[in-house]
C-alpha cells in the first residue's frame, strides 16, 4: 500500500521539480508587451496562422513556434524582428548565483496630457497611462521556475476621467494614489510542453485589436491559476480566477436595485472556470474553442477542474439558492475563435461568443418566459509584412454585441469584474467588463496600422462606435420586450475618432511617446441632437535603468 502511494509521488516530483535545465531561462511574456507583436508578425508574415494568442505566454511556448519557422530568404524587417526576439527570449538574468537569478530594471515615466473638451472621456485609455515609478523584480530558478512582482507608484484609475482639461501621471495628491499594489505578482513554472501560473496578472484571449469577446485585459488584473499544455499545433488551457463582487445601489440601473435586505449583496467566493482548446490545421487554420462558467457564490469546486467535462452539462444553476426570487447564481459562456492565413501576409480572424440563446421554438411557445439573447461577434482582416524595411501590420475590425451580452439574471452570474480602491478617501468600487472593453449593446468599426523600424514606431486608428443605452449597470429582465431589443438600443451615442501615436527610442534606456487624437460625438450621453467635438494630446518620457 505504501509503495503504491510513494511511486506516484516520486513521478510527480520528477516531472515538476527535477526537470532538466532548458536552453533558456523561463519567463512570462505579459499582455501588451511589444514582444507579442514581434511574435505574431513573424508567424503571420510567414503565411502561417498563430496557434493561440492567449497571453501571458512563456518563453518556451513562443520558442516552440519560432524554431519551426524557416529563416532563409526573409525580408530585412523579418530578419531584424527575428534576431531581436530571439535575443530577448534567451537573455540571462542580470545577477546569477548557480541555478538562481534575479533581474531588476527600475522604470521611471512622466506623462502630461491635455484635452479641449473636458466633458468627453480621454481617447488615450487609462491602461496606457504609465505608472510614475515601477520596480519590476524578476526571479529565475533552474530555467524552469519564474516569479515576478512589480512595486509601483501610480495614480488611482478612478480619477483618470475627472472633469479637468489636463492630466498627468504625477501623484500630485496623496489621496489619489493607488495603494493597492502590486497589480502584477505571480509565480510560474514550465517547460517545453507545459506551463503553470499562479498569482495576479493581466489576461487576454484572442487576436482582437480593439479587445476580445471572452477574456480581455480591460480589468486592472486577474487573480488566477492557469495550467497550459502545448505543442506546435495544439494547446489546452485551464483557467480559474477569483472575482469578488459587491453590489451597492449605484451598481444597478434605476429601478433594478433589490429592496429585500436578505438579498445577497457581496461575496468573495465567486469564481470563473474556463477551459480552452486550440488546434492548428495545415499551419494555416487555427481554431480555438472556450467554455466557461461563472459560479456566483460557492467555494472552489473540484468538478469544474475536470479538463474533459462540459460545464453546461452540469445544469449547475439548479445547485445553488436563487438570487432574489428567480435569479440564477451561475452563468455559462462559450466562444469560438478562428484565424485563417490566406497567404501573402493576409489573415482573416474572428470570434463569436454566447452566454444566452433562445431558440425559435422557445420564442414561439413561451414568448414572455424567455431570456434575451447574449451574443457577440468580432471579425477582421489583417496584413503583416515588410513595408520599406518597416515591420508593419494593417487591420480592419468590426464588432457587434447584443444589448444583454455578459449580463444574466443575477449580478453574480454576470461577467463583470470589480476591485476595491485604496481607502484614503471615499471612492466608489471599480467595475469593468471581463469581455469586450466597450461591453454590450455596441457596434464598432476600426481601421488601423502599426509600423516599427528602430528607433521609430508609428500607429494610428480610425474608429466608429455606435453605443446603445445599456451600460455596465445591471438591468437584466426577461420577456418579449427584452428579447426584441436590438443593438444599439434607445438613442444611440455615435462616436467618430482618429488617434495616432509616435514613439522614439532616443537612446537605449529612454523612449519618448507623442499621442494625438480627434473625436466627434453625436447624441452625447444619449441626448438626441446634442453634439460635441474634442481634441487631445499627450507626451510621455519613459526611462528604464
Amino acid at each position: 500500500m505504501r509503495c503504491t502511494k510513494i511511486v506516484p509521488a516520486l513521478l510527480l516530483t520528477l516531472l515538476f521539480v527535477y526537470q532538466p535545465a532548458f536552453s533558456v531561462p523561463l519567463r512570462m511574456i505579459e499582455v501588451g508587451d511589444p514582444i507579442l507583436e514581434d511574435y505574431t508578425f513573424l508567424i503571420r508574415s510567414s503565411e502561417e496562422s498563430v496557434l493561440s494568442v492567449t497571453p501571458p505566454l512563456t518563453s518556451e511556448e513562443m520558442l516552440v513556434q519560432l524554431r519551426k519557422l524557416p529563416v532563409a530568404n526573409r525580408s530585412p524587417a523579418w530578419r531584424d524582428t527575428y534576431a531581436r526576439l530571439m535575443q530577448i527570449l534567451s537573455a540571462n538574468p542580470i545577477l546569477k548565483d548557480g541555478s538562481f537569478g534575479i533581474t531588476v530594471h527600475p522604470e521611471l515615466a512622466v506623462e502630461g496630457r491635455w484635452r479641449s473638451n473636458a466633458d468627453l472621456d480621454w481617447l488615450r485609455e487609462e491602461k496606457q497611462n504609465p505608472a510614475l515609478l515601477t520596480l519590476p523584480l524578476e526571479f529565475f530558478f533552474a530555467n524552469s521556475l519564474y516569479a515576478r512582482g512589480d512595486l509601483i507608484i501610480r495614480n488611482d484609475p478612478s480619477f483618470y476621467n475627472d472633469d479637468k482639461p489636463y492630466g498627468t501621471n504625477l501623484p500630485l495628491d496623496v489621496q489619489k494614489l493607488d495603494a493597492n499594489m502590486p497589480l502584477k505578482a505571480f509565480v510560474s513554472a514550465g517547460g517545453p510542453w507545459w506551463s503553470f501560473q499562479l498569482g495576479r496578472d493581466r489576461l487576454s484571449f484572442g487576436s482582437g485589436h480593439t479587445g476580445n469577446l471572452t477574456i480581455s485585459d480591460t480589468p486592472d488584473f486577474y487573480d488566477f491559476a492557469r495550467l497550459s499544455l502545448f505543442s506546435t499545433n495544439f494547446k489546452y488551457s485551464l483557467l480559474v480566477t477569483q472575482l469578488s463582487l459587491e453590489t451597492p445601489d449605484y451598481f444597478y440601473a434605476s429601478g433594478f436595485s433589490p429592496t429585500d435586505d436578505t438579498t445577497l449583496r457581496y461575496t468573495n467566493q465567486r469564481y470563473l472556470y474556463l477551459h480552452r482548446w486550440d488546434l492548428r490545421l495545415w499551419k494555416r487554420l487555427s481554431i480555438g474553442v472556450s467554455e466557461g462558467v461563472m459560479v456566483g457564490n460557492s467555494p472552489l469546486e473540484l468538478r469544474f477542474l475536470n479538463p474533459l467535462t462540459i460545464y453546461h452539462s452540469f445544469f449547475s444553476w439548479n445547485d445553488y439558492p436563487r438570487w432574489g426570487t428567480s435569479g440564477d447564481m451561475t452563468g455559462s459562456m462559450v466562444s469560438l475563435d478562428l484565424e485563417w492565413a490566406l497567404g501573402g501576409g493576409i489573415s482573416l480572424y474572428g470570434q463569436a461568443v454566447m452566454n444566452q440563446f433562445a431558440t425559435p421554438y422557445e420564442l414561439e411557445h413561451w414568448p414572455e418566459d424567455n431570456s434575451p439573447n447574449g451574443l457577440g461577434w468580432l471579425g477582421g482582416v489583417e496584413y503583416n509584412g515588410d513595408v520599406a524595411g518597416w515591420r508593419s501590420f494593417f487591420y480592419f475590425e468590426a464588432v457587434y454585441t447584443d444589448p444583454y451580452l455578459y449580463v444574466l439574471s443575477s449580478p453574480f452570474a454576470s461577467f463583470i469584474w470589480m476591485r476595491r480602491l485604496s481607502e484614503l478617501t471615499s471612492k466608489q468600487l471599480r467595475y469593468t467588463w471581463i469581455g469586450y472593453p466597450e461591453g454590450r449593446d455596441c457596434i464598432e468599426l476600426t481601421l488601423g496600422s502599426k509600423m516599427f523600424k528602430s528607433p521609430i514606431s508609428l500607429s494610428w486608428a480610425l474608429s466608429y462606435l455606435d453605443r446603445g443605452e445599456h451600460t455596465i449597470q445591471w438591468d437584466w429582465k426577461k420577456g418579449s420586450a427584452a428579447v426584441q431589443e436590438g443593438t444599439p438600443s434607445g438613442t444611440a451615442e455615435r462616436n467618430w475618432s482618429i488617434a495616432s501615436e509616435l514613439g522614439w527610442q532616443v537612446i537605449k534606456p529612454l523612449r519618448l511617446t507623442f499621442f494625438g487624437a480627434l473625436q466627434w460625438v453625436q447624441n452625447v450621453a444619449h441626448q438626441s441632437g446634442t453634439t460635441a467635438f474634442g481634441t487631445e494630446f499627450a507626451v510621455s518620457a519613459h526611462y528604464i535603468f
